[in-house]
């Protein structure tokens, strides 16, 4: 997916912001994680495929500064994050995970259950 180059510059952006630099990610592109489940890489997999309908870059398995590896990050979505829930809960997420973003990324998260049937709309 082609990206213009206004939306390139808050990609670039956004990565210098909240990106590990030593783990530079391929956008547009889906990776797994064999320590996932297969119902929780599907999902993934369902996500960054309606991304990839919806023109907004995306990247999987990607190493954030503050030491979070979200499933999804979308810089240029309303929220950048997204999370698929299998094994975990919304709690389990709120408490162990969402205190290590920074303040800015705070709420800045959608969090998909992965055991409920995929609607797309769910991401926008």
């Amino acid at each position: 997916m082609k990206t213009d180059r206004n939306t390139q510059a808050a990609i670039n952006e956004w990565w210098r912001l909240y990106g590990d630099s030593m783990f530079k990610p391929d956008w547009n592109k889906i990776k797994l994680s064999a320590a996932n489940t297969y119902e929780h890489n599907l999902r993934v997999c369902q996500v960054c495929i309606t991304l990839l309908e919806m023109r907004i870059p995306f990247a999987t398995e990607v190493r954030l500064k503050c030491g979070a590896r979200p499933d999804i990050i979308a810089p240029t979505h309303v929220k950048p994050i997204i999370e698929v829930l299998w094994s975990e809960t919304t709690e389990d997420f709120l408490t162990k995970k969402a205190p290590k973003y920074p303040e800015a990324l705070q709420g800045g998260w959608i969090l998909h259950d992965a055991e409920l049937d995929y609607d797309a709309l769910s991401i926008q």
